[in-house]
Formats: structure tokens, C-alpha cells, sequence
């Protein structure tokens, strides 16, 4: 076997900070043949001690101090040249390595050689290790892992001056090839510096290709004190992209096939060259991601900090909100009156006037404010002001009933500041959740006035509460139970309004406790610090002791390494039999140890176990398993199950056979290492009101494998805190305190028998491979019981490599979650354990990048609600889509909320639309999203559409590698739909195969600008005469070419948008395209005396709008058109019957002999606009009835 080539990692080390980071991941990497050269740049000695620390590394390190500060560029240089390898990796000292990313890159490289440099996706971090939200700089543009060419991608830097390829650490290069570049990049007083990485890719792509990778392989690093963030690197990173700009200019080689397009090939597909290929447009990959980008929180953030406080911006309602709102108030059911008290313990004036202000600036105002302070308040008539009392639990017990009413009471304390939407959402949630007698929320942290530290607790969580008042301290209660109930006990001081929540759970249940899932509450006394304090440290066992002495629970509380935390022990007389089933499996050396383990240490001794064998063929798993079951031992049985090995189906017969009250169902890659975990299961499977009891699940090396499940976590269900240490404390110490989950996993999992059979057993016809322990908690839940995971009961989870699954039991892997998904779907969008507010992707407990406009903080809904998917943020989605939902919601008809990317499942339940616009969804990733939505959701599906993408004119730039199979996904996209919406009659009539429903419903524009635009006549010397539009309109503006070269002294020819090449002489103004938001000013302000709308005569040209027309018309401009099916109507234009240069010119020139009439023709083509094209008024009807169910 030859030898793999040596790679060089190369660290240019300066900052040690996260060096140790950086040199720990390239320590771990799979590939063997590694070096590691440092060569340390900094003026102390941390980073070389840090190189010490590692005493036994994985890969040999050389270690170089610089006898003198080289800089970053000759830095670079001097480790390139003291590498022995190959290949080199330049890893900066920030950033951080995956642990295959050597193997992966330099196996592109020895494969191919034509392939220079070897990218791979990269994650963004700031400097506590939270990934960053995903941006342009780090975002996947090739379909697959591909090989592209390199001449074609320096063409798209050309016009897009943007590095979305990644950075030295994410790439692999030759190094004779970087020896080579290097120096000459680097010429003292004119090299690059903050642009390094760059213009070195761009030299290697001039001379070869590249290979990109879909695959994350390394970290990089966002924090302000990192180099290119000085004033010196931003100020060289302008200027040198100057320089590229010239380097690309003066390029040469091999065009790219189009303007924004590069060839490329799967790597997959890659054989021997001449390469077979394809053409790919980055562009607009990189046009719709930026848009995908835009429409989610975080994409500019580069830090926590930064993410978070643009995610509470967008939590607030908008002016239009507003003025809709007291429409909403007054469908709620009920009005709430709401008091909050606000106890002011200190002299900090201040602290109580910023509390105040936040009270008054509330959307829904409060009937009154009471303030328990000794400090002066400005008389209002809405405030009452009592004098602080040190025991102020009773105090508030003689207050709150003279509170005339009042339905409910807010307790706050002096320097917590209400977001202004938080009486209104209490007020909201009470009215719509009639039953509720206490509310909670999540809350933040004020520091310097900035937010930080946001709390996102869980729905009301029996077992947690009972280890720690997580539910925080600012709480409401419902007035009228409050005086029933007594009031606070005063014994328990600052607890008091726990105990009383702990009451009404007991009278009425944990249902009477409401959480509002939205950062209700910020204040200087932050969540953290309120939970150290010496007194709710003190009062907290005593607090919960007392209420599992009401319930007569006998139970002992202890502490452990937190005395915060309760430990309680709950103190069974019984010692029931538990059988313990385990499915002896494939591995006999892993059932050996896990049987031995659990023998040998488990403290409890009511058990027996159940070895279940399905069928195996190996010698010596049958010979041990005969030699088990002729033991005859009662604590061991040896049961055969003859079925087909199905995992549930095989439990359950084991189940059938068990003697225990009690069931353990346990993985045979498990081994105890805790005498006490039988124990402790039992210690809550006791417990009448739980169901199903969960341990913690560890690694060899002492890692999270589970500790709990999260629906719909990366997946149906995922582990939170996987991979984290099992010292950790994890989010709001969750990996430290027993708690409740949806479910947890059948790994370790005990059940009483009786509830399981109760139950019906596990669903081994629905899931039979997976899931089905999942769906047993679900449903216990469902039943009222509760799942309860506890960390005291670990169990180790031997290594254990996933099987591969052949393709149908991949297909029935994807059937089972459908099936799943189908089952729990509003469950798994709102896990009661895990907050809407944090992420579902592999990262839990990390906030959401969530999309713009979608936030709901609401529990009723008073209007539609339509969920727009637009193609784009400009153009036909704007006009389609986004437009005509803002003029509804604007107009008090529906609630609109917009995606530019397809949603996921979870996201689509959480919004629960009543229709979904998807428009031009006609791919077959997007035909996959569109079964996927009819699936799942009930809402009513749009298809929308504007062209017949059927067939276009060839001379049409957006026809470009049009698959061939566009018709077929049309129709299948259509198909799956429960209605069509289109522009035009013509086009209703070609789709009428496609669909049974097709409703039209024309363009129209939005009011603002629209209505408002003014343009001017007769501004020059000549008529002014142009055309404006999009740049896909070769063959309309040929029909016109030797028009506008016939008068091109006898007016002003003005275009706007594109011009084809051979006209430019001609013309006396181009303007480029501008965005959206200046286009209908830009249109405007072209002052023209004649608009020209040439059409070619085709199919697609007469199933297009006249959204040409009404823009024109809304300028006032008189207009001469083709007479096509798409610019007949009642719109009075001049029509040209022919297309020939002879009718234009006979037109043209009508218009220009008499002015005057022409300018009248444009007034009332203005008039017909305003009156029948507005999104306004009557006209929005048309959109009602085209979008919302009959």
C-alpha cells in the first residue's frame, strides 16, 4: 500500500486566547500522516506552555518562537517553509478543526490533480463557542460536494466581490504551490494582508480548479478583538480588494459559458478529464441565499450578545399591529384588569422610576399600579403608594383584597422593566385560557441598560420545580383564588409565592399554571443572581417540604455539590420485583458485560432479568444463552422470542413473561457502574403520578449520551446536552436536577407493568424499528402521567457503531417517522419541556434563528392567518406575495406572515396557517417541500404562479439549463395543491390540465408608492421616449431595435434596466437596475413622454400580466404596447397589431405629432390604475377570494 502524503497543519500562533482550542482539533484529526508546525509570534511565553501542556500528543509538534515579531503575512510564510508536507494546512490560531477535515480535504487532492484547493463548509462562532447564525461568508452553493472551474468562479468574484468561499482554515492547498504565490502576495509595502487567504485562492483558481465540500469540517471565529476587526485590517481589507478587482480585470483564460453561471461537476461523477460539465448559476444561489439570510435573525451578528438583542428587536408589534389591536382586544372573550405590584425594598430611586416608565408604556394599559416603597412617586390616579414593610408577603395579603376589580396582580420588583406588549400578552393569555391561576415567563437581564442573559424555562415542570424555583419571581396570580386560598404564607418569605403556586397545583392541578413562552420581564436583579440569594437558597427545601406534606408524601430533601437543589428521596415502604429485560442482540461480549455489571453492582436486590434471544446464528451466543438458561436461577431467565426481530414487538413478549410490578427496559451495550441506579428508578416509578422514569446515559469516556428527549430535536426526537460532560451543569442546571421530559429513552428506561399494560404496550406495529419508547411516553403523558428523567441513576453506553440500514428498512425508517410525525406532530411543535425559542437543529438549547416575520405571541386568533412562501424578496414576490398580504393584514383582513425558504414542519405547526401561497414551486426538492406541507399540515395550499415556465423565448435569459423536466414538476407541484392562483386568463386557460381550480387573480400595486408617484412632460428639448423593465427581454427589445436607430435623432431614447449592446449608440440615457424599494421612483423619474411595451408573439409573452402597463400608468405615462393577450383589456394603450418597424414608427410618431391627446391617453390610463389596479379597498377582495378558503 503506498504511504498517504504527509500534511502539514501550520499554525501562525500570536494570540494565545484560543490557542489551546486551536491545536486541541488538529491533535484530534483521523488522518495519521500529520505534522503540526507552530511558529509563535507573540511576545510571552502562553503559547509555548500551552504546546507543553500537551504532554503525549496524538500527531508530532514542532514547536518555532520567532526570534522577532514577523507580522501575519511573513508568519504564514515562515511556517509554509519549515512544513515537510504535501498538502498544508494553515489553521489560525482562532479557529478550531473537525476531526475528519484533513482526511476528507486531502483525499480530494491525491484524487485529482487538476484541483488546487479543497474548501469546506465552516461554522461561525464568537468567542464563548455559540454558533453563529448561518451568512453569504459560509453558506453552501453547489448542490453537492463538486469539483468547478476555476477561471468561471474568478468571473463571479469579478461582479461579486464577496468571499463566500471560506478562509485559510477551512481550506487544504499544495504546498509547492503556495511557496510559490506566497512570497510575491506578501512584497513588503504593497502585499495583502487582511485579504491573504483570498488573493492567494485567487491565484491558485487561476491556475487550476477547486473542489468544494458540503460538509462542515472547522470552526471559525467571530469576536471584535480578533485581528481583521482592527481599524488598520479594515482600512487594508478596502484597499486590497481594490487590487483584486485589477488582478481579476486583467485575467485571462476560458470565458464562462454566461454571465453569473460556472461549470461544474459532482465530485461523485468525476472520471477522467476532459471533464463532462454542467453549468450551475452561482448568482442567483447566492441571490436566493442572501434573501434566505435576510428573512432570519443573526445573519450580520458576531456574537451572542449581538444575535440576541436583534431577536428581542423584532419581538415587538408593528405600527400596523397597533392600530389593528383594539379590533383584537375586543374579540377576546374577556377584558382582564390587571394590577401589578411593584415592592421596592431600596432607596434606588431610579430602579423604581424605570419601573414605572415600563408600566406606563404598556399596550395594554393596567387598571391600576400599587408601589410598596418608601420613596417619592408622582401622584397619579392610577397609582397607589403604601409604605414598605419588611414582612411584605402579609402586607400584599391585606392589599390585594381591597383591590376593586382586579381580576389578577403582577408581582414585580423596582428596577424589573416590562417589555411593552407583556400586560397585553398576560391579558391576552388570560382571556383565551380560561382555568389559569398563575402565569410565569421568561425573562432577561438588564446591564447598562443593554439585554442580556435571556432565561427560556420550560411549561410548568412538576419535578423540576420541586429541585429549584425555576419559574423565576416574577409571577401573577389570579386575585379571587389568591383571597380563597389565604393569601401568602408568610413563613415562607421570599418563597411565599411559590408555596402559594405549589397550593393551587394542589387544589386545582399543574394545568392552573400558565407559562408564557416570550421575554416578558427584564431586570438589573438578573435570574441567576435572584436564585443566590442567601434567603431563596435557605426557604427552598422548607418551601417544597411543606407541600409534599400537604399531599402526605413522606420523602427526605438533601443537597449535594448545589445546596440550592433538592434532592428528594421519596421514602416507599414497598420493594417490589423489577424485571429487567434486555435484548441479547449481536455482540455477546457486550450482553456478557452488561449481565455481569449489572449483577455485580446493582444494590437492589428485587429484580430479575430477562435475556431475550431472537433468533441468533452465532455458535457462541447460542451455547452461552443454553448455558444461562440451564442455570434455573430465578433472578436470570432465558426467553425465546420466534417472531420477526422487532425491537418493540420483542419487549412486549418479554414483558408478557415478566413477574416484576416493575419493568427496566435496557440497551445490552449498557454497563452498571452505579450500585444505586435501580434504586433511584424506583425512587420515582413509585411515585403514583409517574409513568415512565429515565436515567442518565453516559459514555466510556463520561459524556452526555442522553440525558432526557426533545421532540422534534434535529429529527423526530434528540438527546439535549449529547457530548457535554457529565459534571456539567447544562441550561439552568438541567443536567444536575431531576425533571420532567416528554419522553425519555428506552436505553434505561423503567415502567410500572401495570401502566404499561395500561397503556396497551409498546406500538410494535407503527414502530417497529425505532420510536416506539418515544411514543410510550407520549402516551403515558397523554394519560396524565408524568415522564421523569433523573441524573442520579447513570448508566455507561459502551461504543457502539450505527448499523447501516439497506433500503427498505431505510424506507420504513422514513415511514415510521412519517407515521410519527402524523401521531405527535402539535406535541413535538410545542415540547412542554424545551422552549419554542430554542433551536431544533443539532445544537440544543441554543436560540433560534428565527424568521423575521413570524412572531405570535398570542394563544387565540382573531383573523386568517396566511403563510406566503414568495420565490424571491423582489419582483413577481413582491407583487404576488408579499405586496398583496401587507395591503390585507394593513386593512385588518388576515395576519400575514412570509418565509423565504421553505419552513420546516415544526415551524409550520407553530404558525398553524389557514392557507400557504407557494409560489413557483416547480423544482423537485420544492414538489418534495409541497408533499411534505400536504402531509403535515391542514392549512390550504396555494399554488401561485405568474408565467407559463412551460416554454419560454429562447432569447429569454432566465431559460438558461431550464430542466427538461419542468413541465412534469409543474404538474406535479400543482397537483399536490388544493388551488391555483394566476395572473392572467391566457394562463388559467394553458394550465387547465394541470388543475381543476384556477382562479385568476390580476397584478395589482401597492398604494405606497404606487398612487403617490409624480412624473414630469415635455422636460426636454426632444420627446423622451424609453422602456423599463428586467434584464430577460433580448427578444422584446429586438422587435423595437431598428425603431429606436430610425429616430434616434428625433427624440430622446431613455432605458432603464437593460439595453442590448447594439443600441447603446443610439440611446441618450441608461439607467441600471435598482432594488425594489427605488424602483416605481426610479420609473418616475425617467420623465418620459411615450412608454413603449414591445412583447414577442408567443405563448409565454400572452400568458404574462400587464404589470408593465400599470406601472407605466402609474407614472402617468401614455403607452404604446404590443396587442397581445397580455396587454388586452380596457387599459386605454395604443396597440401595435404587427410588431413590425413600420407600425412602431406610425404609432410612435401619432403620438409624437399630437402631444397633448397623447398626454390625456396617459391621464386615463392613470385614472384606470388608481380606480381598478390598487391594492386598496374593494380590489383586495380579489385577493381574499383567491387566497382564503370559500
Amino acid at each position: 500500500m503506498n504511504q498517504r502524503p504527509l500534511v502539514s497543519i501550520v499554525i501562525p500562533a500570536f494570540n494565545p486566547r484560543f490557542f489551546s482550542q486551536a491545536l486541541e482539533s488538529a491533535l484530534a484529526q483521523t488522518y495519521e500522516q500529520i505534522e503540526i508546525v507552530i511558529c509563535d509570534d507573540s511576545s510571552s511565553d502562553d503559547i509555548r506552555d500551552i504546546v507543553d501542556s500537551f504532554a503525549e500528543p496524538a500527531h508530532p509538534i514542532r514547536y518555532l518562537r520567532n526570534p522577532h515579531r514577523l507580522g501575519l503575512q511573513k508568519n504564514v510564510l515562515r511556517c509554509v517553509e519549515e512544513a515537510q508536507g504535501e498538502f498544508i494546512k494553515v489553521l489560525c490560531d482562532d479557529d478550531r478543526l473537525f476531526a475528519p477535515s484533513i482526511a476528507l480535504q486531502a483525499q480530494v487532492l491525491i484524487d485529482h490533480a487538476d484541483v488546487n484547493v479543497v474548501f469546506a463548509l465552516r461554522m461561525l462562532s464568537d468567542a464563548g463557542n455559540f454558533l453563529l447564525p448561518p451568512r453569504i461568508d459560509n453558506c453552501r452553493f453547489s448542490p453537492n460536494d463538486a469539483l468547478l472551474k476555476g477561471d468561471d468562479m474568478l468571473a463571479i468574484f469579478e461582479g461579486t466581490p464577496k468571499n463566500f468561499l471560506g478562509n485559510f482554515s477551512s481550506t487544504l492547498i499544495r504546498r509547492a504551490d503556495v511557496l510559490e504565490l506566497l512570497p510575491a502576495l506578501i512584497q513588503e509595502g504593497a502585499g495583502f494582508v487582511a485579504m491573504l487567504d483570498f488573493a492567494l485562492f485567487v491565484c491558485l483558481m487561476r491556475r487550476g480548479n477547486l473542489v468544494s465540500l458540503n460538509t462542515v469540517l472547522s470552526t471559525e471565529r467571530l469576536y471584535p478583538q480578533r485581528l481583521s476587526k482592527t481599524p488598520e485590517m479594515l482600512k487594508a481589507a478596502a484597499v486590497e480588494w481594490s487590487w483584486l478587482a485589477q488582478m481579476l480585470a486583467v485575467r485571462s483564460g476560458e470565458s464562462a459559458p454566461a454571465s453569473g453561471w460556472v461549470r461544474y461537476i459532482d465530485l461523485a461523477n468525476v472520471t477522467d478529464q476532459p471533464h463532462a460539465w454542467q453549468e450551475l448559476c452561482i448568482t442567483r444561489i447566492l441571490g436566493n441565499r442572501n434573501t434566505v439570510v435576510s428573512g432570519r435573525v443573526g445573519g450580520e451578528s458576531e456574537s451572542y450578545e449581538d444575535f440576541y438583542r436583534e431577536w428581542l428587536a423584532i419581538r415587538r408589534f408593528s405600527p400596523v399591529e397597533q392600530r389593528l389591536m383594539p379590533q383584537r382586544i375586543d374579540s377576546w372573550s374577556s377584558r382582564p384588569q390587571i394590577v401589578p405590584i411593584v415592592i421596592h425594598r431600596d432607596a434606588d430611586a431610579a430602579a423604581l422610576d424605570m419601573t414605572l416608565q415600563s408600566l406606563r408604556a404598556q399596550l395594554y394599559a393596567p387598571q391600576a399600579v400599587v408601589v410598596v416603597s418608601d420613596a417619592h412617586c408622582e401622584a397619579d390616579e392610577r397609582l397607589l403608594q403604601l409604605p414598605f414593610q419588611a414582612d411584605w408577603a402579609q402586607q400584599l395579603n391585606a392589599v390585594v383584597p381591597q383591590l376593586e376589580g382586579a381580576h389578577w396582580f403582577y408581582l414585580l420588583r423596582a428596577g424589573d422593566i416590562l417589555r411593552e406588549s407583556a400586560l397585553l400578552i398576560l391579558a391576552e393569555r388570560i382571556a383565551g385560557s380560561p382555568g389559569i391561576l398563575c402565569a410565569y415567563s421568561d425573562e432577561g437581564a438588564l446591564t447598562d441598560g443593554e439585554s442580556i442573559d435571556p432565561v427560556f424555562k420550560p411549561d410548568f415542570n412538576l419535578d423540576l420545580m420541586r429541585a429549584y424555583p425555576y419559574v423565576g419571581r416574577t409571577l401573577a396570580f389570579e386575585r379571587q383564588r389568591f383571597m380563597v386560598l389565604g393569601g401568602f404564607d408568610r413563613l415562607h418569605g421570599e418563597l411565599a409565592p411559590h408555596d402559594l403556586m405549589w397550593r393551587l397545583v394542589e387544589e386545582v392541578g399543574p394545568q392552573a399554571i400558565e407559562h408564557i413562552a416570550e421575554i416578558q420581564v427584564e431586570s438589573s436583579l438578573a435570574f441567576a443572581d435572584w436564585l443566590s440569594l442567601p434567603e431563596v437558597i435557605e426557604r427552598n427545601a422548607g418551601m417544597v417540604g411543606a407541600h409534599l406534606d400537604r399531599i402526605g408524601v413522606p420523602h427526605r430533601i438533601r443537597h449535594e455539590a448545589l445546596p440550592l437543589i433538592n434532592r428528594i428521596d421519596y421514602l416507599h415502604a414497598a420493594r417490589p420485583l423489577v424485571s429487567i429485560i434486555i435484548q441479547a442482540g449481536g455482540s455477546l461480549y457486550a450482553l456478557q458485560r452488561c449481565t455481569e455489571s449489572l449483577i455485580e453492582r446493582t444494590a437492589y436486590a428485587q429484580y430479575e432479568i430477562l435475556i431475550v434471544d431472537s433468533g441468533s446464528d452465532e455458535p457462541a451466543m447460542i451455547e452461552w444463552l443454553a448455558a444461562m438458561a440451564q442455570l434455573g436461577a430465578a433472578m436470570l431467565r432465558v426467553l425465546n422470542y420466534a417472531g420477526e426481530a422487532n425491537e418493540a414487538a420483542i419487549r412486549n413478549f418479554a414483558a408478557s413473561q415478566a413477574r416484576g410490578d416493575y419493568l427496566v427496559l435496557l440497551d445490552a451495550q449498557a454497563v452498571i457502574c452505579d450500585g444505586d441506579w435501580l434504586d433511584e428508578l424506583l425512587n420515582h416509578a413509585q411515585r403514583p403520578e409517574v409513568g415512565v422514569v429515565g436515567a442518565r446515559l453516559l459514555s466510556p469516556e463520561g459524556a452526555i449520551v442522553s440525558a432526557g428527549l426533545i421532540l422534534g430535536l434535529a429529527g423526530p426526537v434528540g438527546s439535549p446536552f449529547a457530548g457535554e460532560a457529565a459534571n456539567g451543569r447544562g441550561y439552568m442546571q438541567r443536567l444536575q436536577v431531576t425533571q420532567n421530559w416528554s419522553a425519555v429513552s428506552s436505553q434505561c428506561l423503567m415502567v410500572r407493568k401495570h401502566v404499561f399494560e395500561e397503556l396497551g404496550r409498546l406500538d410494535e406495529a407503527t414502530f417497529s424499528l425505532g420510536l416506539s419508547d418515544v411514543d410510550l411516553c407520549l402516551r403515558a403523558s397523554k394519560d396524565g402521567y408524568l415522564v421523569v428523567w433523573t441524573p442520579y441513576a447513570s448508566v455507561v453506553l459502551a461504543s457502539q457503531a450505527g448499523a447501516s440500514r439497506s433500503t427498505s428498512t431505510a424506507a420504513l425508517h422514513e415511514r415510521e417517522e412519517e407515521a410519527f410525525y402524523s401521531k405527535w406532530l402539535p406535541q413535538i411543535a410545542k415540547d412542554p419541556a424545551y422552549s419554542p425559542a430554542l433551536s431544533l437543529g443539532f445544537s440544543s438549547f441554543s436560540l433560534e434563528t428565527s424568521l423575521r416575520d413570524n412572531w405570535n405571541p398570542f394563544c387565540t386568533r382573531a383573523l386568517p392567518l396566511i403563510l406566503g412562501l414568495p420565490v424571491n424578496s423582489t419582483a413577481v414576490g413582491h407583487y404576488r406575495v408579499t405586496g398583496p398580504m401587507k395591503e390585507l393584514e394593513a386593512a385588518g383582513r388576515v395576519i400575514s406572515r412570509f418565509a423565504y425558504e421553505s419552513p420546516s414542519t415544526v415551524e409550520i405547526e407553530r404558525l398553524s396557517p389557514d392557507a400557504i401561497i407557494l409560489q413557483c414551486r416547480y423544482s423537485e426538492g420544492a414538489v418534495s417541500d409541497i408533499l411534505r406541507i400536504k402531509k403535515y399540515s391542514n392549512a390550504l395550499r396555494i399554488f401561485e404562479l405568474d408565467d407559463y415556465v412551460v416554454s419560454a423565448p429562447k432569447k429569454n435569459t432566465h431559460t438558461r439549463n431550464k430542466p427538461v423536466n419542468t413541465e412534469q414538476m409543474l404538474r406535479e407541484g400543482i397537483a399536490l395543491c388544493d388551488r391555483v392562483v394566476v395572473t392572467t386568463q391566457p394562463l388559467a386557460d394553458a394550465l387547465s390540465s394541470m388543475h381543476s381550480e384556477i382562479r385568476v387573480v390580476p397584478n395589482m400595486l401597492s398604494p405606497d408608492p404606487w398612487a403617490t408617484l409624480t412624473s414630469r412632460r415635455r422636460t426636454s428639448s426632444k420627446p423622451r421616449v424609453g422602456w423599463g423593465g428586467g434584464t430577460s427581454h433580448t427578444g422584446d427589445l429586438e422587435i423595437i431595435a431598428e425603431v429606436v436607430r430610425e429616430l434616434a435623432n428625433e427624440v430622446e431614447w431613455v432605458f432603464f434596466g437593460m439595453c442590448p449592446d447594439a443600441l447603446r449608440p443610439y440611446i441618450h440615457e441608461f439607467h441600471s437596475s435598482v432594488g425594489l424599494q427605488s424602483y416605481p421612483f426610479k420609473l418616475a423619474s425617467l420623465n418620459l413622454d411615450l412608454a413603449l411595451a414591445p412583447l414577442e408573439f408567443h405563448i409565454f409573452n400572452d400568458c404574462k400580466s400587464n404589470l408593465r402597463l400599470l406601472e407605466y400608468g402609474a407614472c402617468g405615462y401614455p403607452v404604446i404596447c404590443t396587442d397581445t393577450e397580455a396587454y388586452r383589456g380596457h387599459l386605454p394603450c395604443t396597440k401595435v397589431y404587427s410588431n413590425s418597424s413600420d407600425e412602431w414608427l406610425q404609432a410612435i410618431r401619432m403620438h409624437l405629432a399630437d402631444p397633448d391627446a397623447s398626454y390625456r391617453m396617459g391621464d386615463e390610463l392613470r385614472e384606470a390604475v388608481h380606480r381598478d389596479f390598487m391594492l386598496r379597498g374593494d380590489n383586495l377582495q380579489h385577493w381574499l377570494w383567491g387566497w382564503l378558503p370559500d
